[in-house]
């Protein structure tokens, strides 16, 4: 059944909600957290516990205008190349705390644009990976690649390496789109780049789209869907695209007037669903989407999707240990955030510490929260009274307003302590998670966290 939005939900997509990729989320995070909390929490992890590992490279070539995440734009290469051997010592460091303790499961590479870096330096780091925390031969590798600067034979050595899926940034196919945002790629180029993948026997190939760019129009968006769908990807993200100038001022040089409109974005959005169903994909989560057979649409139809700091994934390792320069790892009970500055992270290392410059520990009631979040946005269900359980009489009763609010408008349904949204009510799963956080909707005057030190 294709989902459109009910005239009377729409009241609710101009509210900016949290991503959830944690929870309190990483705007909560402070100083009280150090390097060494996260040493302490390190050496906790067991012998055998999944890990997922993330390599985060902060560089890239050019800056493209719509983007939120932690880059730089870099031009003298010898920079990278002081931050690949940065990258090495803290893996290395790592790896003499956790003295052989736990087995990764996957490796992501993620940025900024990691293949800014040349397939010499990624094999560097996978190496120093591999003999400092251990890698076998089912250690899932997962890269995030621009296809403007793939390079001669990049695709079929990182194959080789073991690189088994590929993320490309596609955002928009639409030249004049492309040339409002500063990413200018042909669809040639992707096309080829997919077709190197798929020759190198790379099996899982993952789009991002963004619907909400300037100068989009349904007609052009449905172009871009028709090539997206083309191309085949195993996965496809599809975000809504988040105008901030005021936090990001490379947002700036985007002309607002050239922004669709809200009723443009949710027909964008309608689209792009209605075409990836007829198409043959699983719906996943809020805003991607999976080939039936795909690792992914496999998680969810047993119940195993998880969400972490990458998004949706099919990753059953709860505990992330994240390396780089503003990299968030996360261990039951901590989140641990690195320098984001180059210069601090560098000094950091140089002083033989490890790279934590800030972090969060949630408290007992925030995690309980959280798992409730987490639950809704991987299945679109959850029990809340654990959750009414352990807030104020004055927080339940402005929870329970909320969600009667959102079943009144038929946006969920109330069973029991369960809450579940109802079909065709998943782009509003955000919406639904915010009604259960304190900090989004706070009561009796209280607007901030109060740091509950349990480390």
């Amino acid at each position: 059944m294709m989902r459109f939005m009910k005239p009377h939900w729409r009241k609710y997509l101009g509210a900016r909600a949290p991503r959830y990729t944690s929870f309190p989320s990483a705007l909560h995070f402070d100083e009280q957290v150090t390097a060494v909390d996260f040493a302490a929490r390190l050496r906790e992890i067991s012998l055998y516990e999944p890990l997922s590992i993330y390599v985060h490279v902060p560089f890239c070539r050019q800056m493209c205008w719509y983007c939120g995440c932690s880059m730089r734009v870099e031009n003298d290469y010898a920079r990278a190349l002081r931050y690949v051997d940065a990258l090495l010592l803290e893996v290395s460091r790592i790896g003499e705390i956790l003295n052989g303790s736990g087995q990764p499961l996957s490796v992501h590479f993620g940025g900024g644009t990691p293949n800014y870096l040349q397939v010499d330096e990624i094999a560097r780091i996978l190496g120093a990976i591999e003999s400092s925390l251990g890698l076998t031969d089912s250690t899932k590798l997962a890269i995030e690649l621009d296809p403007r600067l793939i390079r001669g034979s990049d695709v079929a050595r990182l194959a080789m390496l073991g690189f088994g899926r590929i993320s490309i940034g596609v955002q928009d196919f639409d030249p004049d789109v492309q040339a409002a945002i500063n990413r200018i790629q042909s669809f040639e180029l992707v096309e080829n780049a997919v077709g190197e993948m798929r020759g190198a026997g790379v099996n899982d190939i993952s789009f991002d789209l963004l619907f909400g760019l300037p100068k989009q129009t349904p007609a052009s968006f449905r172009d871009t869907m028709e090539k997206t769908i083309a191309l085949a990807p195993d996965r496809v993200a599809i975000f809504g695209y988040a105008h901030l100038p005021a936090a990001l001022p490379r947002q700036r040089l985007i002309e607002e007037s050239t922004l669709p409109s809200s009723d443009i974005r949710i027909e964008l959005s309608e689209l792009a669903d209605a075409m990836m169903i007829a198409a043959g994909y699983r719906r996943i989560g809020f805003d991607h989407y999976a080939k039936p057979d795909n690792a992914l649409a496999r998680a969810d139809r047993e119940g195993r999707l998880r969400r972490n700091f990458q998004g949706f994934t099919d990753d059953i390792a709860e505990t992330t240990i994240a390396v780089g320069a503003s990299a968030i790892s996360e261990i039951e009970g901590l989140y641990a955030q690195n320098a984001k500055d180059l210069g601090e992270y560098y000094d950091r290392l140089g002083r033989g510490e490890l790279a934590t410059a800030r972090g969060l520990a949630p408290s007992p009631r925030e995690r309980i929260i959280g798992a409730a979040i987490r639950d809704l946005l991987c299945r679109f269900e959850t029990e809340i009274s654990a959750v009414l359980a352990r807030v104020s009489p004055h927080e339940a009763n402005a929870i329970c307003g909320r969600l009667d609010a959102l079943e009144a408008d038929g946006v969920i349904e109330w069973r029991g302590d369960l809450i579940a949204i109802t079909e065709g009510a998943g782009p509003l799963a955000r919406i639904v998670a915010m009604a259960l956080d304190p900090y989004e909707n706070p009561v009796c005057g209280m607007t901030n966290r109060p740091f509950a030190r349990a480390i």
